[in-house]
C-alpha cells in the first residue's frame, strides 16, 4: 500500500481513539470497518486516486456513520456522568443542610440558653417589654 494511502487511513482510524473512550464492541467495529477500507486502499495507486474512490464508496458512509454512533453513546455516557455528579452533588447540599444549623436556628438556640440563666431571662423580658411599650408610644404619639 502506499505510504501516503496509509497515513490518511490511519488518521481516520486514529481520529476514533483520540476523540472517545472506546470499547471493546466498538474497537470490533472499528476494526472491521478499517479491514475494508484497507483493501480499498490496497486497489488504489496513489492518494489521490484513494481519496476520490473513498468518498464515493459506501465505506465512507460506514466510516460517518460509525463515527456518529460512536459520539452519540460518548455524549451520552457523558450526560449520564453529568446526571449522577449533579446527583451526589444536590444530596450531598441536602444532607449538609440538614446537618448543619442554620445561624438564625443557632442564634435562637443560644438566645433561649441564655434566657435560662436566673435574672438574665428577667432582664430580656422587661427589655422587651420597654422596647414593646416604646414602640406602641411612638405608634400613638399625638402630633402636634
Amino acid at each position: 500500500m502506499d505510504k501516503v494511502i496509509k497515513q490518511s487511513i490511519d488518521a481516520r482510524k486514529n481520529a476514533f481513539s483520540a476523540s472517545f473512550e472506546i470499547d471493546d464492541e466498538m474497537q470490533k467495529k472499528i476494526d472491521a470497518l478499517f479491514t475494508e477500507i484497507d483493501k480499498l486502499g490496497e486497489k488504489c495507486k496513489d492518494a489521490g486516486e484513494f481519496e476520490a474512490e473513498f468518498s464515493k464508496s459506501p465505506l465512507n458512509q460506514k466510516y460517518m456513520d460509525l463515527f456518529t454512533e460512536i459520539a452519540t453513546k460518548g455524549a451520552t455516557k457523558n450526560a449520564m456522568k453529568g446526571a449522577a455528579v449533579g446527583a451526589v452533588q444536590s444530596a450531598a447540599e441536602q444532607a449538609l443542610k440538614n446537618v448543619v444549623p442554620t445561624r438564625a436556628a443557632v442564634h435562637q438556640k443560644a438566645y433561649d440558653e441564655v434566657r435560662k440563666i436566673p435574672g438574665v431571662g428577667d432582664a430580656i423580658d422587661i427589655g422587651e417589654k420597654a422596647s414593646y411599650v416604646g414602640h406602641l408610644a411612638k405608634l400613638f404619639r399625638k402630633k402636634k
